[in-house]
């Protein structure tokens, strides 16, 4: 049982409710807001919910959310942002939703604006952190530096909501031991869930135009899947459930140049794989037949098949294996290989 909801192993419904650049008193090198959605009116939320609870599967018997996504939530003028609790707040004592979340910038939090959230109702909130790394966030044009998502962070613990970090591989300014560090400490913030966004360059942003002058360039899809399997390793084994990797698909993205792919977040975990079988394969020889969960096969032959085919292994699967391990076929613990156990080969 989840929210009074058994779950039986169903997702929960998060029902995005966008508030574009609402409440967000910055204009970030990477940011147009404005490319995915205009901003959802208060006295349209119930709708919004009610329509997208009712086109999901079996509904009764997962829990359900609503999310503010896509500005500053905490930042959102007073009244309006009030409208928007209220009607949340009706929908959560109506049984129709279980919880409430949001995103925010780390340096719009205050104790007395998460009081009030969770009095309402809210379970989780999402810090755009993007990176620990000041020289970076400043290159950036963030407006805050890391101290802001610490003590931020420390907020949303404290206040019994659930904590999540986004975070953005390839900005201005970042190495990869910058992002290491970045991660390291992400890691120290303990974060329930998060998000890992590599920075592409999209028309109409600050970044565009220092892309165009020649003064920045994007990670390229290799470099971006590495960066995000490093943090992605990393966080789950500290026990963080990432929640997304790489931009959602939007109509209304104008992207000119960076590593997106609309299957970002399976490249990340195809390369996984891919380093796990090459380790063994390594210690075992090219002939040996790889073992995975059923649930992980797909990972394991990668996109369009890629690991598979150049790699040339066997494969088969067995449920009694956990998820995220390759195992050679008839061997002992030794001939096992996890996530963990490739941090070293990524980055």
């Amino acid at each position: 049982m989840q929210g009074g909801v058994a779950i039986a192993g169903l997702s929960p419904i998060v029902v995005p409710i966008f508030i574009s650049n609402i409440g967000c008193p910055h204009r970030c090198l990477f940011c147009d807001q404005r490319q995915f959605s205009d901003p959802v009116d208060p006295e349209d939320v119930s709708r919004i919910v009610l329509d997208f609870i009712a086109s999901c599967d079996r509904p009764d018997k997962r829990r359900r959310l609503i999310a503010f996504y896509g500005g500053s939530f905490t930042g959102i003028n007073p009244d309006l942002s009030e409208k928007y609790i209220v009607v949340a707040q009706r929908l959560l004592k109506q049984g129709v939703v279980h919880g409430i979340k949001a995103s925010t910038r780390p340096d719009m939090v205050s104790g007395r604006i998460l009081s009030r959230l969770k009095d309402a109702g809210f379970v989780e909130l999402e810090l755009g952190a993007q990176s620990m790394d000041d020289k970076v966030l400043d290159a950036s044009g963030r407006g805050h530096g890391a101290e802001h998502v610490i003590r931020a962070s420390g907020l949303v613990k404290a206040s019994g909501m659930k904590l999540g970090i986004q975070i953005m591989p390839g900005l201005p300014g970042e190495d990869r031991e910058s992002f290491r560090r970045t991660v390291d400490e992400v890691v120290r913030l303990n974060p329930d869930c998060a998000r890992i966004y590599p920075t592409v360059v999209m028309r109409g942003t600050g970044l565009f135009k220092l892309y165009e002058k020649g003064g920045y360039e994007p990670l390229d899809i290799d470099e971006a899947v590495s960066r995000s399997l490093y943090a992605y390793i990393r966080l789950t084994q500290a026990g963080c459930r990432i929640l997304r990797m790489g931009l959602p698909p939007s109509k209304g993205l104008r992207i000119e140049a960076g590593p997106y792919h609309e299957s970002f977040g399976f490249l990340v975990k195809a390369k996984a794989y891919r380093i796990m079988t090459q380790r063994l394969m390594e210690h075992a020889g090219s002939n040996v037949q790889v073992l995975v969960h059923p649930k992980d096969v797909s990972e394991l032959l990668g996109y369009r098949r890629n690991n598979i085919e150049e790699l040339c292994f066997s494969y088969s699967f067995d449920e009694d294996l956990p998820r995220g391990y390759v195992q050679m076929k008839g061997a002992t613990e030794r001939g096992c290989i996890q996530l963990k156990d490739i941090i070293e080969y990524i980055l």
